[in-house]
Formats: C-alpha cells, structure tokens, sequence
C-alpha cells in the first residue's frame, strides 16, 4: 500500500490543480475547425483534399478527364492533356482568392488551381458543392460560373 502512496498524492495533486485552471472561456473545438459565420464547423483541409484524390469522368463530357494525386491536377480532353495544376483545398472558402462578392458560400468549400502559364501565374478558386466517394460538383468563382458534375472513375 506504501507503495502506490506517491502515485495516489500526485493523482489528487493534478485533479486539485487542474481545478485551478478551468478557462474563463470554452476552448477551440477539439478537431481543429474554425467558427466561421455562416458555417457551424470548417471541415479540415486534409480531409477535403484527401476526397478529391483520384480520376474523374466529366457527367457532361465523357472525353473530360479529371486526375488529381496529392496536390496536382492535371484536366485532360480526348485524352490529351490540355491542362496542369496545383491545388490548395480552402474549407471556409476565406483565401483572397476565393472572395466573390454576392457568392454565398455558406454551404459548401473551395479548392484553387494554381499556375503559371506563358510566365504568368493565374489562380482560378472553384467552388464545391458535393464531394463524395462517388461524385464531384464544382463551379469557379470569378468566371462564368458555369457548373461541372464529374463521376469517381478511380
């Protein structure tokens, strides 16, 4: 019983402490997410980027490829390729890039595609309204914000 005594102390110990240090405010929300308003959690961006991985079929389009590994993309027609990128997931869609004035982006994320074409970089910040194992719904911001469907093919 001698024994555990030391360890029973410092047991009480740390509970009396921790008594001590009760926040005056509540802490951040355990998985990481931001409050944004509007939204009620932020989902992480590695998770978001981790759905996007893999090959897509355009739904409008069967010549329209989609591939997307780690943070490349690459759009390929008829299946040449006709374009390369890099992505960077935004789950509040809050980067500058992505900020479009009477969008409301409430109900969905982003994800921009980063290049440099000719010597001139361009960011093209796309809007995500369904993103699953099986389907991909998107439309850029800033453009015509015409809308693409694409099927998980890989």
């Amino acid at each position: 019983m001698t024994r555990f005594f030391p360890l029973l102390a410092l047991a009480c110990l740390l509970s009396i402490a921790s008594c001590k240090n009760t926040p005056t405010t509540p802490p951040p929300n355990a998985q990481g997410a931001s409050e944004t308003p509007g939204k009620s959690s932020v989902p992480d961006a590695k998770d978001l980027l981790n759905t996007l991985q893999g090959r897509w079929r355009s739904e409008q389009d069967a010549t329209y490829l989609l591939e997307i590994t780690d943070t490349q993309m690459w759009h390929y027609h008829s299946g040449k390729l006709t374009h390369q990128s890099m992505v960077d997931v935004d789950g509040a869609c809050e980067s500058p890039v992505c900020k479009s004035d009477g969008v409301d982006t409430s109900d969905g994320w982003c994800f921009t595609e980063m290049s440099v074409e000719g010597g001139k970089y361009t960011a093209q910040c796309n809007f995500v309204t369904l993103c699953d194992t099986a389907k991909l719904q998107y439309r850029s911001l800033g453009g015509t914000g015409a809308g693409l469907s694409f099927r998980k093919i890989q």
